[in-house]
């Protein structure tokens, strides 16, 4: 869906510029709003990072926060517990990801559809369930894996360089993009997307279905492992929701609310979302519901809610997301939005 044609491909390295360079104006000079935006392009990248797996590839994964989590535990844990610094432990998080990736994705594509969504949901819970009660002493459990500030530059520590972090979450965001869009405009990324479109005629042409949505899932696991390093440093801490499969349900509504297979689709339902869901629970807090009834302040004070809501109008009346209704608009104003 070629929704950017002409001059208007460049509006994305705009929008990054534009967030970069607000981060030093009173437009997002505050550390709460600088927080919250870092969180969202973490967020947005990783909904880029699915929807390689379920846009371009067409697999539907109910377990892709389980390379996230791997990612934040991997690093977090060899921090910690080794005193690594932050680019070996990254390093050796990615490695551990990869390997995971790998394992499971191997046993998960053996079969298709709904079959494969729940052997990825079923590695997730494992996974899930081995951070919650912390077996074999790798998670800290519910209590969360900290940080270990002595392995992270000064620079990334301390409420007076959270612009730092924002600034390192958009980079982050900016080379999941480019990673992305490269892959998926290179001549394998054509191959995924025939997968996608019809697996049995690319096997006809002697291609191997199996090998390229192996090496598209296992790409997909080491860039979440990837954000998830990241999210070490921007959050302090690795924690069993990383890997839940309420995290990939999350993912899966971002990448829709966007609009699948758009790449930047997948960053604006991930930065919509995320925001409304950290600035929404402070209507109730701060008052702003108070004078409204009870049936319609008690739901209003809750972000999934509102998000629920948002998300059932994007489905009935634009099934294409956000992206969709834009590249709907293109078609009926024809030059005037070309």
């Amino acid at each position: 869906m070629n929704l950017l044609p002409g001059k208007y491909r460049y509006v994305p390295v705009l929008a990054m510029v534009f967030f970069g360079v607000a981060a030093f104006t009173p437009i997002l000079n505050e550390p709460g709003l600088q927080q919250t935006f870092a969180v969202a392009f973490l967020f947005a990248a990783l909904a880029l990072t699915y929807d390689l797996l379920l846009g371009f590839t067409g697999l539907l994964s109910f377990g892709h926060a389980l390379y996230y989590a791997a990612g934040a535990y991997g690093a977090a844990y060899a921090m910690a517990r080794w005193d690594w610094g932050i680019i070996p432990a990254g390093i050796f998080a990615m490695v551990f990801a990869t390997l995971i990736a790998l394992f499971t994705g191997a046993t998960a594509l053996r079969v298709k559809g709904i079959a494969f969504a729940m052997v990825t949901l079923a590695f997730a819970e494992a996974g899930h369930v081995i951070a919650v009660l912390n077996m074999w002493g790798l998670s800290n459990g519910d209590q969360t894996l900290q940080l270990n500030f002595d392995s992270v530059p000064d620079f990334f520590l301390g409420v007076n360089n959270t612009r730092n972090l924002y600034l390192l979450a958009l980079v982050t965001l900016i080379l999941i993009y480019v990673a992305v869009w490269w892959l998926t405009q290179s001549s394998m990324g054509r191959v995924l997307q025939a997968l996608r479109d019809n697996e049995e005629r690319v096997s006809v042409l002697g291609l191997k279905p199996f090998n390229f949505k192996l090496i598209a899932f296992v790409l997909a696991g080491v860039m979440a492992a990837f954000v998830g390093v990241i999210a070490v440093i921007v959050t302090n801490n690795a924690n069993p929701v990383m890997g839940s499969t309420q995290t990939t349900i999350s993912l899966l509504l971002m990448v829709i609310l966007g609009g699948i297979a758009t790449r930047w689709g997948a960053v604006i339902g991930g930065l919509i979302y995320v925001v409304l869901s950290q600035r929404l629970t402070t209507l109730d807090t701060q008052g702003a519901l108070s004078g409204l009834p009870e049936w319609i302040g008690g739901p209003m004070s809750e972000p999934a809610f509102i998000l629920g809501v948002i998300f059932i109008l994007v489905v009935m009346f634009s099934p294409g997301g956000i992206a969709g209704a834009l590249y709907r608009l293109r078609m009926k104003f024809g030059s005037s939005v070309k």
